[in-house]
């Protein structure tokens, strides 16, 4: 589930290696599977049947798999070449590219634009994205966005009992062994980053009464009442991830 910007040759090693083990570290986890499950069903109620959806960042094609199966056309690109062979095995017309080069490997007039969990946080800049989107986009087309919250005290507050400093405002993370630069955006960030030819059509938490799994968070009742408060204003940015929907004029 990566790209960015350039082709730095760390994030490009992290995503190879993680590309290997991914499946069996998130895509087993029934509270992820949730979480995943409530992005795509926002997708799949703005595409048409037959849409066409741009995956920013693919990873292994598992989103691109179940928009598939909600008979969306899909076509994915991550800067990581592992990511993509194993979208394209399971099926997936995927490209391994730059995000600054989605015009280019992807062409333009889509219905959509997903961009998914953890993708934006290891962007330097967000001028890539937006510039990425305005060119694959077709006017009145979707954007999904969604990317490691700020601020988590689900998360924050399972850490610390735990015994663990929380994760977040951390400038790097660990993936497969290779230390990845973070970034923590503000929804008004990437609001603004994505400029006034888009306008917003709503922002909700994800993962806000659940702490994510690798520090015990499990599919359960908070899962369930969480749907309830999502979309408040104080509390659609705390959860783990953020989901920004907007649509371009």
């Amino acid at each position: 589930m990566s790209t960015r910007g350039t082709t730095d040759s760390a994030i490009l090693r992290a995503f190879d290696r993680e590309a290997g083990g991914y499946a069996e570290r998130w895509d087993v986890s029934p509270l992820v599977q949730f979480w995943r499950g409530r992005v795509l069903a926002r997708v799949l109620a703005a595409v048409p049947p037959g849409g066409r959806v741009a995956d920013l960042g693919c990873g292994i094609g598992t989103d691109a798999r179940l928009l598939q199966a909600g008979g969306c056309r899909v076509m994915g690109l991550d800067v990581s070449g592992e990511m993509v062979a194993r979208s394209r095995a399971h099926g997936v017309d995927a490209v391994a590219a730059p995000l600054q080069d989605a015009h280019l490997a992807l062409g333009g007039d889509y219905d959509a634009v997903l961009c998914n969990f953890g993708v934006l946080n290891c962007l330097p800049s967000l001028e890539p994205l937006a510039a990425a989107i305005g060119g694959i986009l077709r006017p009145g087309g979707q954007v999904f966005l969604v990317w490691m919250s700020r601020h988590c005290p689900a998360d924050s507050l399972a850490r610390l009992r735990r015994g663990l400093l929380p994760r977040r405002g951390r400038r790097q993370a660990n993936v497969s062994g290779v230390e990845v630069p973070l970034r923590w955006w503000s929804v008004g960030e990437v609001v603004t980053a994505l400029g006034p030819a888009f306008r917003v059509r709503g922002i909700e938490a994800i993962g806000l009464l659940d702490p994510p799994p690798d520090v015990g968070g499990t599919l359960g009742w908070r899962s369930a009442a969480e749907i309830t408060v999502a979309l408040l204003p104080g509390l659609r940015h705390l959860g783990d991830h953020t989901l920004v929907h907007a649509v371009r004029s």
